[in-house]
């Protein structure tokens, strides 16, 4: 019986959880050989301040929706950029 555990940022509505258990369930269920009913997913919401990263919490390296900086063209982007959760939204709000 596989276990799925699935930590994401708080804010997710229920119709994304929906899909990421049901592509989850799908891709196990095919790969173990097993049956859907077999499968199981935990999904955890977890607020950004209760995440860590580089030593520093989430929350403070990932912009809000008023702290995000104006688009750059993509000719005057830099080649790489360090990799930072994506950016939680607000309860109402959709993400991943």
């Amino acid at each position: 019986m596989p276990v799925i555990s699935v930590d994401w940022w708080k804010g997710n509505d229920r119709a994304r959880r929906q899909e990421l258990v049901g592509e989850l369930t799908a891709c196990v269920s095919r790969i173990a050989g097993c049956p859907e009913d077999a499968v199981t997913v935990i999904v955890r919401d977890v607020d950004p301040d209760h995440w860590g990263k580089g030593g520093r919490l989430a929350d403070e390296l990932v912009p809000g929706p008023a702290d995000e900086p104006t688009p750059t063209p993509a000719a005057e982007r830099p080649s790489t950029y360090a990799t930072v959760p994506p950016a939680p939204q607000d309860a109402g709000g959709q993400k991943p």
